[in-house]
């Protein structure tokens, strides 16, 4: 059965990285959203505020895959239930496994650092500041997840904390 691993948190706490590493490790697709939105507005004729477009067709590009027996990291924010539930219908209607990865960072000073260091690797990608994520809203869950905190650890060690509780035992 295939496997939809859904990725979530705000910017700068490191959940690209991790999802990388584990579409890498895993031979799963990486689905980035990020990417997908840069694709969309280097169009030149898409709006600023692309809404939920990119969510959907993320979703659809990973209910494809997963229906030919492909894993897939689906790599976004995820800050509201709608966007949660539209995976997990997603993942659900190809028959796949669906698991939840909420990426946190519990250090704020940590946080705001990455945030204020970073270097994107998405070409044009306006990149949040600290302001701009302070400033977000993000919904509480109301679904089952895995809490991966990144304070004060590499990718390599967060990585290995997804794949152990995805694979338990």
């Amino acid at each position: 059965m295939a496997r939809l691993i859904v990725m979530a948190g705000l910017p700068g706490v490191g959940k690209s990285a991790i999802a990388r590493e584990v579409a890498a490790r895993t031979g799963a697709v990486w689905l980035r959203v990020d990417s997908m939105d840069q694709a969309i507005w280097n169009s030149g004729t898409a709006p600023e505020d692309l809404r939920d477009w990119t969510y959907r067709a993320g979703q659809a590009v990973a209910a494809d895959n997963l229906r030919l027996g492909v894993d897939v990291v689906a790599d976004c924010v995820n800050d509201v239930g709608e966007a949660r539930a539209g995976w997990a219908a997603a993942g659900e209607a190809a028959g796949a496994e669906v698991a939840f990865v909420e990426v946190v960072c519990g250090d704020p000073a940590e946080h705001r650092g990455r945030l204020e260091t970073r270097v994107g690797d998405v070409p044009g990608l306006k990149l949040p500041d600290w302001a701009a994520v302070e400033g977000r809203g993000y919904q509480d869950w109301d679904r089952p997840r895995i809490v991966v905190d990144t304070a004060g650890r590499g990718v390599a060690a967060c990585v290995e904390a997804v794949l152990q509780a995805l694979h338990p035992g």
